[in-house]
């Protein structure tokens, strides 16, 4: 086995879209997904444990010559540490860094540091946090020499979508927020925006206990004119995204790129995006910006639809420009390796 890439989450579209690279590039690529581990400490606990069992038993079996692994959580490195110091010297480890290993509580976790320590190569996912670790000196023990930048692969994504039930039913413009209600999203701000909208249908993914649980928000209590569709599978999302008329990727975080503003790019669509120092520099000019309170949110989606076919026209070169890139990154990572 040449490559082996270990998830310690149901699903990542990174990965995904990464390891058919390395299947082209490197060889046969191998993903290994762990079904999300329990809320509760003490399970979350023998969740891990099992999960290191079953990858170090996977390592020997398979003996890859690099393992890839997705942190956090920062524990999925050790089998493949321990893999690599007692069984198998000459593997390479790779850590595809996401970006909350950046901040408390992962940083500071207690082996976080020893353990990026022993990886062979930490890929970060875009310039912000490589400057961030760079300049903060965020791993201590780390040789800096062995951090690359790979951000996400833009997603190639059809455009033959028959029309969905939420544009037969209405001649509004859609707004489409592919959300998690998490709390690194702004969702009171975007349903205060959606009631300075009446005209505008705006359609949001995420389970409606968690918007209740981390926001306080029934869902009756909407707007008319917001949708909660829940869970809705993959080619209901891409048809989605594709039919509607403004696509919308907020965050609070200054180094998020957002895997919904990259299919955003790949679909070529019609974006608004939180005004944010990552954004900027890998949209540049192919998105509509806004601050995270409701009247920017609204008054930025209007501006948007208004100049649809400017921002087409500019996505479309920034798609072009974001893929060269990607390119260039890409065979700085493989040279290393």
């Amino acid at each position: 086995m040449e490559n082996i890439f270990l998830v310690w989450t149901k699903y990542q579209a990174r990965v995904e879209t990464l390891s058919e690279e390395f299947k082209r590039k490197l060889g046969d690529t191998l993903i290994v997904y762990r079904p999300n581990p329990a809320a509760h400490k003490v399970k979350k606990i023998f969740y891990y444990l099992k999960y290191f069992i079953n990858d170090l038993q996977l390592l020997v079996e398979k003996k890859p010559k690099r393992i890839f692994v997705q942190t956090p959580p920062s524990h999925s490195l050790l089998a493949p540490i321990i893999y690599k110091k007692i069984i198998n010297k000459e593997a390479l480890i790779i850590c595809d860094l996401h970006n909350a290993m950046t901040r408390e509580p992962w940083l500071k976790r207690l082996g976080t540091q020893r353990l990026l320590s022993d990886c062979d190569l930490i890929i970060c996912h875009n310039e912000v946090v490589y400057s961030n670790i760079l300049n903060n000196k965020l791993f201590k023990i780390f040789n800096y020499n062995n951090l690359v930048i790979l951000e996400d692969k833009t997603p190639k994504l059809k455009k033959n979508f028959h029309q969905d039930n939420h544009k037969k039913q209405t001649n509004e413009p859609v707004v489409f927020f592919p959300a998690s209600f998490n709390n690194d999203e702004p969702i009171n701000e975007v349903i205060k925006a959606a009631e300075l909208l009446p005209n505008y249908k705006i359609i949001m993914t995420g389970n409606s206990s968690k918007l209740k649980r981390n926001f306080n928000i029934e869902i009756e209590n909407l707007p008319s004119n917001v949708l909660i569709t829940g869970w809705i599978t993959t080619e209901e999302y891409k048809r989605t995204l594709n039919e509607c008329d403004i696509l919308l990727g907020l965050t609070i975080f200054n180094d998020i790129q957002m895997s919904v503003s990259n299919e955003g790019l790949g679909a070529e669509k019609v974006m608004v995006l939180s005004e944010t120092e990552t954004l900027r520099l890998i949209y540049k000019d192919g998105a509509q910006y806004c601050e995270n309170n409701a009247s920017s949110i609204a008054e930025n989606i209007q501006i948007a639809y208004k100049n649809s076919d400017e921002l087409k026209r500019k996505v479309s070169s920034v798609k072009i420009i974001k893929e060269d890139r990607f390119e260039n990154q890409i065979r700085i990572l493989l040279e290393k390796i």
